[in-house]
């Protein structure tokens, strides 16, 4: 039986992992799995990467992640041990970068974006645009498979437990509840962080049965608690950071879940929290990209044209909330539960990810596609291999 090695760059923990297991239980082949330790030093982590790698002699590792602990080491290897490897990713490296750090820093990157998809034997993109940019930059293969959502996990409460959630929250049961999920990291290049906009917002709707919800932690919380008045603060509740049961509950206190995407990072990519808002029927107000069109417009509503730390925005997305309607936000709550199941359920995704794997694991091989999910999950097993 052929031997896959599953390489998580963001360690243990998180939805990376939980994709890892979901996906590769689908795999007819001898499974392993390492995740690269956070709390060491980058040039350890990428040491013990390479042991790794050297462990085995794998017929395909699979990296979910780009991170340079297990990018370059899957690049060397290539050159030097012709090991053939498929990268995951649901962001662009170099707009990334680009967008967060400025463009010297971006450019650089972008080197090591071409050499990793260049080197592989195939890519998946979280989305088609990311699969379309890979094979630009020379990935031989590649496929879409989707950023997905853990259907037992992201699901919408009782209408019961949401109002106990509220309560808990001190948000009034009747009052429209908007929202964000996400890391609150301050981007001085583009002034901004996650959830600033609704900060901005609140001071700027007139509709007074509306509060906003912003989940997260970072540099950016301060800044927001600072800037809210002393006449709104009880209309925006700041969770800090909450472990993912309480994440799934903070969601389904919401009507509308913000995904605010910007630069050359916004328009490849679909933040890891649009399934999740979905999952959990919430639907979505998303800056007006392709993804969004593509994905998300049944279950959301295009936000105005601008960057999320402009005025105009700001102004037009508070004239937008004073106009909406009750009954339109109970239509889209209908659909958004049906967007992520047509699109982000992993039952869905994972025989993309199957048929690409075993095709690169055996291209001659046509029968392995017919192979069914295993019931356990990887990981939770004692036959499963997770290495240290």
């Amino acid at each position: 039986m052929k031997k896959v090695l599953c390489l998580g760059t963001a360690g243990k923990g998180g939805q990376d992992e939980r994709r890892i297991y979901r996906l590769s239980k689908w795999l007819n082949a001898d499974v392993s799995y390492y995740f690269v330790d956070r709390s060491i030093s980058k040039v350890e982590a990428a040491k013990d990467v390479w042991r790794v790698l050297k462990s085995e002699p794998w017929d395909l590792v699979y990296q979910e992640g780009t991170g340079l602990a297990g990018g370059v080491n899957l690049i060397l290897a290539s050159l030097l041990r012709q090991q053939p490897y498929v990268i995951s990713s649901g962001d662009p490296i170099a707009g990334f970068f680009r967008t967060t750090k400025g463009n010297l820093v971006g450019n650089i990157f972008e080197i090591y974006e071409h050499l990793l998809y260049r080197y592989s034997a195939g890519f998946m993109g979280w989305t088609p645009y990311l699969t379309g940019v890979a094979m630009r930059m020379g990935a031989p293969k590649a496929v879409t498979v989707e950023g997905a959502v853990a259907s037992d996990i992201f699901y919408p409460y009782s209408p019961e437990k949401r109002r106990a959630i509220r309560q808990k929250l001190g948000i009034p049961e009747n009052h429209l509840v908007c929202g964000v999920v996400g890391s609150l990291i301050w981007v001085p290049p583009q002034s901004y962080c996650y959830g600033y906009e609704l900060v901005e917002i609140l001071k700027r709707v007139k509709r007074d049965d509306i509060s906003f919800l912003i989940v997260g932690d970072g540099d950016g919380k301060t800044r927001m608690e600072e800037a809210v008045p002393k006449s709104l603060r009880s209309r925006i509740v700041f969770t800090g950071r909450l472990p993912e049961s309480e994440v799934v509950s903070a969601m389904n206190a919401m009507d509308i879940g913000f995904v605010t995407l910007f630069g050359e990072m916004g328009n490849y990519r679909l933040t890891t929290k649009l399934p999740e808002y979905l999952g959990c029927g919430v639907p979505v107000a998303m800056n007006p990209t392709a993804g969004f069109y593509d994905y998300a417009a049944n279950g959301g509503w295009a936000l105005p044209e601008g960057h999320p730390s402009d005025r105009f925005f700001w102004d037009r997305s508070a004239l937008w909330l004073d106009n909406l309607s009750w009954q339109e936000v109970k239509t889209k709550k209908e659909a958004a539960v049906e967007v992520a199941a047509k699109y982000f359920d992993y039952e869905v995704i994972a025989p993309k990810f199957r048929d690409f794997m075993h095709r690169l694991l055996d291209p001659k091989s046509l029968n392995q596609d017919k192979v069914i999910a295993k019931t356990d999950e990887p990981g939770e097993t004692e036959s499963s291999k997770l290495l240290f």
